[in-house]
């Protein structure tokens, strides 16, 4: 029988050779001497690795920012973690676990306890594994079963409807796609995967009502008479009437829930022109706003008994154009974002479309004058709204991260890359509520723009976390341009909530070469001055190899 493999991070030989003394008949150990090299090994082949022991104190990378980056990759998912250190103080052991540690072990170690600390961590979690897996099968045949059930019901809707069959499956597809996009970019919206799950499979439920309009209406190949659109915009209303006439018990269900406000609102839009309550804005449930959009997208691009189907760059244009109504500006650009994504989902048809669209796009824009790095930060030209909503994060204002993936990231001659990182942005979320968190977060895109050139790029890269790219700035420049930013944020007031104070934490590499090796070492420093919060570190990352375990030498400037 294959031995488990035990991933053991302690800068000390001497540690290391004890635990592997104590573990090697039973296990197969790797070893790294630093949290850095730990990293690396987990990044590589962390499915092989059933357990990670790891020490606090080490160079590089503590124990505790080892723990955050596992947490933050989710590297953790296949693995438990045991912290080990001389330090046993009750701070030190709740930071551990609140980081995610499965258990601490204190040295001196004892052979016994240490054996039998590590096989019962493995095998509780090797149960939880189990336990998880059986939930999730359970859970999946429930799902199924459910969706089978939606599935026929829904079908039966669109035969009367004289439908393809897949507008359904389409719906559910798009909102999928929007959703997973949309908490991407934004914590707006508090949406779990679960949520995710129940808003898709309660899209298919959208248009149950016309299940009681006329078929000769439903199928009339020439234009409604204004009689007969009114009849076809009850349709919301008495969809939802008919999920609340449910048996109380069922509509209480949050799939229910979700599918009644979807069936009433799908046809609201935010500029409240929409019906049959005229809603505005966020007044609309975001359920329903999504799947009001991609109700509009199949529409459009599907043929139907009085139209034929339009192309997939031209269903964009009369979406963005305000054609079919007006959207929330973010999931336009979440539309924009899986574009290229929608129509490999939805057929080999659509993608051929999508591909001659691209080719027309490429022809029209001149992407090498609109990204020259010399150029001013205004993103796009005042004509191409669609491009300005690609790379532009719609609530703060600046670059997004598909600007940094499609620019920057594999680059190999960025000069200089700072990761910020917003302290205790949880807690302002928690404390004062998410729109409070909005504000904080475009106060501070709002500084750091105002602390930089034109010619240097602001990017929200995900969540609460900034990176700027720097072009031709020199060192010492750069060492005082991340204390400025740092000293701006510190001083911004919130006139909404007076009591609230913000800060950031920043890491920034300073040296020509790949961005993804900047990045890393600036998101490290980032780590290091996030332990004292207020806080920025710049490195030299020099152009020489040396023994470093990232094959590049890092001198610490501040």
């Amino acid at each position: 029988m294959e031995k488990q493999k035990i991933l053991i991070a302690d800068d000390s030989e001497m540690n290391r050779a004890l635990l592997v003394d104590i573990l090697e008949d039973q296990y197969d150990i790797v070893e790294a001497d630093n949290g850095a090299a730990a990293i690396d090994l987990l990044t590589q082949c962390g499915g092989d690795f059933s357990l990670l022991l790891l020490d606090i104190m080490m160079p590089e990378m503590d124990g505790f920012e080892v723990l955050a980056y596992i947490n933050r990759y989710h590297l953790n998912d296949t693995l438990a973690v045991i912290m080990i250190s001389v330090d046993d103080s009750p701070a030190n052991i709740k930071r551990a676990y609140d980081l995610g540690a499965f258990d601490y072990i204190s040295r001196p170690f004892d052979a016994a306890i240490v054996r039998r600390r590590i096989s019962n961590t493995m095998l509780l979690y090797a149960r939880q594994r189990h336990l998880e897996n059986i939930i999730a099968e359970q859970f999946y045949e429930q799902e199924k079963n459910n969706d089978l059930m939606i599935s026929i019901l829904s079908h039966i809707v669109e035969f009367r409807n004289g439908e393809s069959g897949l507008h359904v499956l389409h719906i559910k597809t798009i909102t999928e796609l929007l959703l997973k996009e949309l908490l991407r970019h934004t914590d707006r919206y508090p949406l779990s995967q679960t949520d995710i799950n129940l808003i898709s499979t309660a899209s298919s439920l959208h248009d149950i009502g016309k299940i009681s309009i006329s078929g000769d209406i439903l199928n009339k190949p020439g234009r409604l008479t204004a009689e007969e659109f009114e009849i076809i915009k009850g349709h919301s209303l008495i969809g939802a009437k008919m999920l609340s006439e449910l048996p109380l018990d069922q509509q209480e269900a949050p799939l229910v829930k979700v599918a009644s406000d979807i069936c009433r609102w799908h046809h609201e839009r935010y500029d409240g022109n929409g019906y049959p309550d005229g809603l505005k804005g966020d007044e609309i449930p975001i359920a329903a706003q999504v799947v009001a959009l991609a109700d509009v997208y199949d529409a459009l691009t599907s043929e139907r008994c009085y139209k034929k189907a339009y192309s997939h760059s031209k269903a964009l244009e009369m979406i963005f154009e305000g054609r079919c109504g007006a959207f929330n500006p973010t999931l336009l650009q979440c539309l924009l974002e899986i574009s290229d994504t929608l129509e490999s989902e939805l057929g080999q048809a659509a993608l051929e479309r999508n591909a001659r669209h691209r080719r027309d796009t490429k022809g029209r824009i001149d992407y090498d004058n609109l990204f020259a790095r010399e150029h001013s930060v205004s993103l796009v030209p005042p004509s191409s709204e669609t491009l300005q909503l690609l790379y532009t994060d719609s609530l703060t204002e600046v670059y997004n991260r598909r600007y940094y993936d499609e620019q920057f990231r594999d680059s190999d001659d960025i000069e200089a890359v700072v990761v910020i990182d917003v302290d205790s942005f949880k807690h302002i979320n928690d404390r004062y509520g998410h729109h409070a968190g909005d504000i904080v977060l475009r106060r501070i895109a709002k500084t750091v723009s105002s602390c930089v050139r034109k010619t240097d790029a602001v990017i929200r890269y995900g969540g609460d976390e900034f990176v700027i790219i720097f072009h031709r700035l020199p060192g010492d420049v750069f060492r005082k341009k991340l204390e400025e930013i740092r000293a701006a944020v510190d001083r911004l007031t919130i006139a909404e909530h007076p009591g609230l104070h913000v800060s950031v934490s920043l890491g920034g590499a300073y040296g020509v070469g790949k961005t993804t090796e900047l990045f890393e070492t600036a998101d490290r420093l980032m780590y290091q001055a996030k332990k004292s919060k207020n806080k920025a570190i710049a490195g030299f990352v020099s152009t020489q190899t040396e023994n470093t375990g990232k094959g590049r030498d890092v001198e610490i400037w501040s």
